[in-house]
């Protein structure tokens, strides 16, 4: 077998020295941030660049595991991303099916607004009038069906349904099948990599959202985690000096590095296992239409 010329090899090292500097410029801060929450006090407080962590100690993460708000913000994030996620599935389901049809009436119009749904915004204060005129203020219910329906998610979902064969959805109006059926028993289980994928999109958005939860809620009771993350690194919020008396109190900086590895570990976890499902779905939605 023939092999490439040296200017096929340099060409091919050169590639993978970038990647590879790359690789390391979007994983250090990910090491340096881990390192900082498992060292001790010193070494956390010392200044630049962290890799090992030193005087190795989980005390911030019992620290920080130990104050209430933080598993009350993990509860809240579960229910926006459980609840979030499956009403955002089932909307953009029930809008993108019609509208990938051709015998959908008006479906040019529907889709125009929808497109103009992207590029216009109402803004902060009509939006917090709305909510407000919708009691959602300071429920759990403003985190998830104000974003119930997105616009780009419902044009994907409508290029992908618009990639399956006439011929299926024909074939099973031939046999008697309505249009709810033919949905529940033949689009959806052809769609598993669009879903996977849309509902990650949702996943990482519930998981990562604060600003909702900075503008419509005041209960601290109902605060996400991105949230009690946020006045950990921004305010300060939790003391670090309530540990047990013959203990070293763990530095601020290590409190504040296992809160962001703490809010970070849900899709550390998930995105592993969707990753292949991601990465079809996109592909199948963007490229076929």
């Amino acid at each position: 077998m023939r092999t490439g010329n040296w200017q096929d090899r340099l060409s091919v090292s050169l590639i993978y020295i970038v990647l590879g500097v790359l690789a390391i410029i979007v994983v250090y801060p990910f090491i340096h941030v881990l390192s900082v929450s498992l060292s001790g006090r010193g070494e956390a407080l010392r200044s630049g660049f962290h890799w090992i962590p030193k005087d190795l100690t989980l005390t911030p993460y019992k620290e920080l595991l130990t104050y209430p708000f933080i598993w009350k913000g993990y509860g809240n994030t579960l229910f926006r991303m459980v609840v979030g996620t499956a009403l955002t599935l089932i909307v953009t389901v029930c809008a993108a099916y019609p509208l990938s049809r051709n015998e959908m009436p008006w479906k040019r119009v529907l889709v125009m607004l929808l497109l103009f749904t992207m590029i216009f915004d109402g803004g902060i204060v009509p939006n917090y009038l709305l909510i407000k005129e919708l009691h959602l203020l300071n429920t759990r219910w403003v985190y998830v069906l104000p974003h119930a329906a997105n616009a780009f998610q419902v044009l994907v979902m409508i290029s992908f349904f618009r990639s399956i064969p006439d011929a299926l959805i024909e074939a099973a109006r031939i046999d008697g099948a309505r249009d709810l059926r033919i949905l529940i028993r033949i689009i959806l289980p052809l769609s598993v990599p669009v879903l996977v994928t849309i509902g990650l999109w949702s996943l990482v958005y519930h998981i990562n959202a604060f600003m909702d939860n900075l503008l419509y809620v005041t209960d601290q009771s109902k605060f996400v985690l991105q949230q009690i993350v946020r006045q950990i690194l921004i305010e300060n919020r939790l003391d670090p000096f309530t540990t047990a008396v013959n203990e070293v109190p763990p530095a601020p900086e290590s409190l504040k590095m296992a809160a962001v590895i703490v809010s970070a570990l849900p899709v550390l976890v998930m995105y592993p296992f969707l990753l292949r499902y991601f990465e079809k779905g996109t592909m199948i939605g963007s490229v076929k239409g």
